[in-house]
């Protein structure tokens, strides 16, 4: 395994591209801010954040913490906390870039900065250091976040000036403004681990998040009375709640998470049927392949068939 650490005095750059047929271990960040002093009369201050952008350059899983994710070209993970990452290589070589970021933002943050997108803002603003925090960005396939990334990458080439400074600064807000733009197609909200701070009266995304958050890291034994037990809500309170944010019953909304987890793990993963059966908390085989015919069509077997299909003959 390679193992990579993003210390300064080591001489890393601030944008890498890593690519390697072994596994590739990487240090994550710790949960930072930086209070800027403000340079007005202004009461509103400005501070930074420290943020890791990991790019996915070729098909590839990573593990964040116990959480194994598979990743497409151009998947995008922010990370504010994460102990370490570990990728491995699925057909092809893992291929990875990685952008170790200070974000200057204003505070109270902006509609420029953040638009309409309340996750990125719950991730912002996080202040719990013992969770991990990441949103993870699928549906890029425009390339304007990877063409932001190549000019950011171009610039840390140049020894800095303050005009390169103002450049790469703004550079990185277009960015941030691109990941809210239509985020509700672009956050991967079962792959997600946003900040899970009281929901009680957050808005409907960043509930909608932590609940995500929570279902996906217990699919294996979760129920609608431990889920309500958790966020602190009585049993018929959360289930309306979760058909008012999902326009679904608990319960389907559960399926529709092991369906959507199943067919990650049997696209992008070697792991076989049954411990994909086990790991999403059937109690045998035949009620996951009941589950899953029902709602893709045809068995875990034909799925995985199919697209490896589609990958070596598209």
């Amino acid at each position: 395994m390679v193992n990579i650490s993003f210390m300064k005095k080591r001489g890393f750059k601030m944008a890498t591209i890593y690519t390697t047929k072994s596994a590739l271990k990487i240090d994550g960040i710790v949960s930072e801010q930086l209070e800027l002093p403000s340079i007005t009369s202004s009461a509103t201050n400005c501070f930074k954040v420290h943020m890791q952008m990991v790019e996915c350059l070729a098909t590839c899983a990573v593990t964040l913490g116990t959480t194994e994710i598979p990743l497409r070209p151009f998947d995008l993970i922010l990370i504010q906390q994460v102990d370490q990452l570990i990728f491995k290589a699925t057909d092809q070589p893992v291929e990875i870039r990685i952008f170790d970021e200070w974000l200057q933002i204003p505070n109270p943050l902006n509609m420029m900065l953040v638009g309409d997108n309340p996750l990125i803002h719950d991730l912002m603003n996080a202040v719990d250091s013992q969770q991990n925090q990441y949103i993870v960005f699928r549906h890029l396939e425009t390339k304007i976040v990877h063409e932001y990334l190549n000019i950011i990458a171009t610039i840390e080439n140049y020894s800095p000036d303050k005009f390169l400074t103002f450049q790469r600064e703004n550079l990185l807000g277009l960015l941030y403004t691109e990941l809210s733009r239509k985020h509700h197609q672009k956050v991967s909200k079962t792959d997600s681990f946003f900040p899970q701070g009281p929901i009680r009266h957050a808005g409907p995304d960043a509930q909608a998040g932590a609940i995500f958050t929570y279902l996906t890291q217990h699919i294996n034994d979760v129920t609608l009375v431990s889920a309500a037990t958790h966020f602190g809500y009585q049993q018929n309170y959360f289930s309306r709640l979760c058909r008012k944010l999902f326009k679904q019953s608990f319960s389907n909304l559960k399926t529709t998470l092991r369906m959507e987890m199943a067919s990650r793990m049997l696209s992008l993963s070697n792991k076989n049927i049954d411990e994909i059966s086990n790991e999403l908390g059937y109690k045998n085989l035949t009620s996951f392949y009941s589950h899953f015919r029902n709602e893709r069509g045809r068995t875990p077997r034909q799925f995985r068939e199919d697209y490896q299909q589609r990958i070596h003959h598209p």
